[in-house]
């Protein structure tokens, strides 16, 4: 519930934020952009030309129902020009850079700086064609370019994906910004009272079954305290390894293994080292041949 709450919040955030494509040319492509947008809370399509048709079977089914509502309220612009008419802030995005197309800024630190969620005007994400991407002139409609830095063997990314990344590093910046950046897992570290009480069940524990010596139990004991300290255990992670000391205490029982460990358990239980003795191989009754 926590998690759905910070993409509504994002989704707000990223009201006055669309995206433009130039002409897009497959179905397919069309619902994969819409349903990435709808990843990182974007919401707001504009489809500048192109014979890619938002409400073709192929691009609905590559939005899947998360990505239908970019596809239902995607708007159409006889050019570039029109799309962006109303916009303050123009960010076109190209792999191809030069003297004419001037250089380019990395997504996460041109988002820094322009923060269009906290700004009042319309901000657009401009993306080119599939086979060639922007021409010159159509960048020259932008404010500032976006480069996202690929390997020169393969410099060519997917619009879909190309999409994807550039809203993966909006979302991102906008999150830190927003004090909404979510965390892969809910992490609540233990108490130093926890983490104690553990190791005091732990040394009990592995005395009883002779895993820590007698004559100097702390020795093991030390090292496994370094151990789980560079763990950095959560009360989580604590509850777990308590459920496995209480199972090791129920084996032990079940073996007849005094609380008092090897010095108070029969001779023939332990070995000389202190580890518990395996048992004896099966009587195989009959003769031998």
């Amino acid at each position: 519930m926590k998690h759905e709450e910070e993409m509504v919040s994002l989704v707000d955030a990223l009201a006055r934020v669309r995206v433009v494509l130039v002409e897009p040319h497959y179905h397919g492509n069309l619902g994969q952009v819409a349903r990435a947008m709808r990843n990182f809370g974007l919401s707001r399509l504009v489809l500048a030309g192109g014979r890619a048709d938002p409400d073709h079977e192929e691009a609905r089914w590559y939005a899947r129902d998360e990505g239908e509502p970019v596809l239902d309220a995607a708007v159409r612009a006889g050019s570039l020009a029109e799309a962006v008419r109303d916009c303050r802030l123009v960010i076109g995005t190209s792999r191809r850079l030069g003297k004419r197309r001037g250089p380019g800024e990395m997504p996460e630190e041109l988002f820094e700086e322009a923060r269009p969620w906290e700004v009042p005007w319309e901000t657009a994400l401009v993306f080119g064609r599939e086979a060639h991407g922007l021409s010159t002139d159509e960048l020259d409609l932008c404010h500032r370019i976006l480069w996202i830095p690929t390997d020169p063997a393969c410099p060519s990314m997917n619009l879909s994906h190309a999409v994807a990344v550039t809203g993966y590093a909006l979302a991102r910046v906008a999150r830190a910004a927003l004090g909404t950046e979510p965390r892969p897992w809910e992490f609540t570290p233990a108490t130093h009272e926890q983490v104690e009480a553990m190791f005091l069940h732990a040394r009990r524990v592995w005395l009883r079954i002779g895993y820590l010596k007698e004559q100097n139990p702390d020795a093991i004991l030390h090292r496994w305290r370094r151990i789980l300290g560079r763990a950095g255990l959560s009360e989580r992670d604590v509850r777990v390894i308590r459920a496995m000391l209480h199972q090791t205490e129920w084996v032990a029982t079940v073996a007849g293994i005094p609380e008092g460990g090897p010095s108070a358990a029969p001779p023939e239980l332990f070995d000389k080292h202190g580890g518990i003795k395996p048992p004896p191989p099966p009587e195989v009754d009959g003769e031998g041949d």
